[in-house]
């Protein structure tokens, strides 16, 4: 039995939690320094959020439960301490290393990756179907990128009905789109086509979707950022031209923070039991 600490966070969080302490472990949270500097050397296994800091000064949490910044996290880690997290930056990594920790990054588990882009992709769908006045059936949906989420998101899209068109810039990635009954073009002709779709999503973190294309859109077109920082759409541009556009980060924290986080809770449990390797 292990003591787990769980550090700021979503729901994803409180469930991972709740099937930590169904293994046979004893869980507690801290979402403020008062409260992290209280438990922190009572715990076992220090779980950090996914991602664990959005703006690079807090860990990333409810403002409502309170904040607790990078800064007083560092300086309450001991070394011998073991620590885990989800997309982790190389320069916030070296730093808590520095501290003499034990350092996992859970979000690079292979296994959660592929589980994660699932949930991702069910609320693409759930978030398509919300914001349109047209049936995904019949539909034409541009897709940029075709990793794992991205293919995730245009299998269900086409067993959905729609017609999927995958924007990628590697000749394997539009292979791989083709096997999935997707067509494929080159990154940079999407505005050669981009008058077609009823639908845009984006998954790649790079300005693509820029007012060359989007000039070119339907005025009812409906655009998706699931990408991170920097993103790739144009919000500004959108703007300008009418289109909408909507970002839609952490979408399996918000539309099913249950099983996402169950598997967080696994990969961590894994982890600390040496079946897999997330350095």
């Amino acid at each position: 039995m292990k003591n787990y600490l769980f550090v700021g966070g979503d729901e994803r969080q409180a469930f991972a939690a709740e099937y930590i302490e169904s293994c046979g472990n004893t869980t507690a949270f801290a979402y403020t320094y008062e409260e992290l500097k209280k438990q922190i050397t009572q715990a076992d296994i220090i779980v950090l959020p996914l991602p664990l800091t959005r703006d690079g000064k807090h860990v990333n949490s409810n403002p409502k439960n309170g904040l607790i910044t990078i800064e007083e996290l560092l300086f309450l880690l001991r070394s011998g301490m073991t620590v885990t997290g989800g997309m982790i930056d190389e320069e916030l990594s070296q730093a808590i290393l520095c501290k003499g920790v034990l350092l996992y990054d859970y979000y690079k588990s292979e296994e959660l990756a592929i589980l994660n882009s699932i949930s991702t992709a069910e609320g693409v769908i759930y978030e398509l179907i919300g914001s349109s006045k047209i049936n995904l059936q019949g539909s034409k949906t541009l897709v940029t990128g075709y990793g794992k989420v991205a293919s995730a998101v245009c299998r269900l899209l086409y067993l959905l009905g729609s017609e999927v068109v995958v924007a990628a810039r590697s000749e394997r990635d539009r292979a791989n789109a083709k096997v999935d009954n997707c067509k494929a073009i080159e990154l940079y002709d999407m505005h050669a086509v981009a008058s077609d779709f009823d639908f845009v999503v984006n998954t790649v973190p790079a300005l693509l979707i820029d007012e060359k294309v989007i000039c070119k859109l339907k005025k009812d077109c409906f655009m998706l950022e699931i990408a991170s920082a920097p993103y790739g759409i144009d919000f500004d541009t959108a703007e300008k031209y009418g289109i909408r556009v909507r970002k839609a980060p952490s979408l399996p924290g918000r539309i099913s923070p249950k099983s996402a986080g169950e598997v967080i809770a696994k990969t961590i449990l894994n982890t600390v039991r040496g079946t897999v390797s997330v350095k």
